[in-house]
């Protein structure tokens, strides 16, 4: 698209719109995600290793009770949280939609683990894990109906008594997210592009549907072509998560303020879910 089109865009944006997902699965674009991921500046895309590994000791300790277990974790990055439970004794399998993210994965992978690139919303799961794991508020980025069928589906992964591990993002932390004011920058390369650009980025929040939408157009500087994105986060009440993991079979449903299992302060905007599938009789 050119700069004039950026007149005809439809506001307020309607959610889940197709075609408007930011492109993880883009070669070129997972490229650049996988240098965010291990990025020791922030925690943005992926935590910065120091953290991962208090997270990995709380899983591995309060979660798992130090016991091997089978793990499955849906959108895995490039394995920091599969390679570091391997280390302490437990086989593991990633699934992520990133191609060089998973490349990353597969090459750096200690014995015990094994990744799949593909979507987690088809990729087979496989069976008799002892815990699935979907960290770091991936789940809200999905339509309710597609977040739905991923915990029946990890609920049918899971051996009796296995464990369903869930970080989600806030309902504040997402009314907030849909409402800020428009902003931009001007960069010579992110996330977005390998050439100088500007970055136009506008939020909305859909009140009916309790979603989040935040979008962006990126300018070539050079050609002043356009190229958008958008992004559509859904908003969940505790009682609705409850409903959803209660309605797909899980009996037991803890709550935590963090990974640490204690209030994490840079990182409050996300909470934790541990579902219980019940034991065998």
């Amino acid at each position: 698209m050119d700069l004039s089109s950026l007149f005809d865009q439809k506001n307020p944006p309607e959610a889940w719109t197709a075609g408007e997902k930011i492109p993880w699965h883009d070669p070129e674009f997972s490229q650049r995600l996988l240098k965010e991921h291990l990025s020791q500046q922030h925690d943005a895309a992926s935590r910065r290793f120091p953290l991962v590994r208090r997270q990995v000791t709380w899983i591995h300790t309060k979660v798992l009770g130090k016991e091997p277990s089978r793990i499955l974790d849906l959108g895995c990055g490039p394995g920091l949280y599969t390679a570091q439970l391997s280390g302490l004794g437990h086989e593991c399998h990633g699934i992520d939609f990133s191609p060089a993210s998973i490349g990353y994965a597969a090459q750096n992978a200690p014995p015990g683990c094994s990744y799949t690139l593909g979507d987690i919303r088809s990729a087979e799961f496989g069976a008799a894990y002892d815990l699935v794991m979907f960290i770091f508020g991936e789940f809200n980025v999905f339509h309710p109906a597609e977040a739905q069928q991923v915990v029946e589906r990890a609920y049918a992964a899971l051996r009796p008594g296995g464990r369903f591990l869930l970080e989600v993002i806030t309902f504040d932390a997402v009314y907030e997210s849909g409402n800020q004011p428009a902003t931009w920058y001007s960069a010579e390369k992110d996330l977005f592009a390998e050439a100088p650009h500007i970055c136009l980025m506008e939020s909305f929040w859909d009140e009916d549907q309790a979603v989040a939408l935040e979008r962006y157009f990126i300018i070539d500087v050079s050609s002043s072509e356009v190229t958008s994105y958008s992004i559509s986060t859904q908003a969940y009440r505790d009682k609705q998560l409850q409903a959803l993991l209660t309605g797909a079979g899980f009996t037991r449903v803890e709550r935590y303020p963090s990974l640490l299992g204690m209030e994490h302060l840079p990182q409050r905007e996300l909470s934790v879910l541990i579902a219980h599938k019940k034991p065998e009789a």
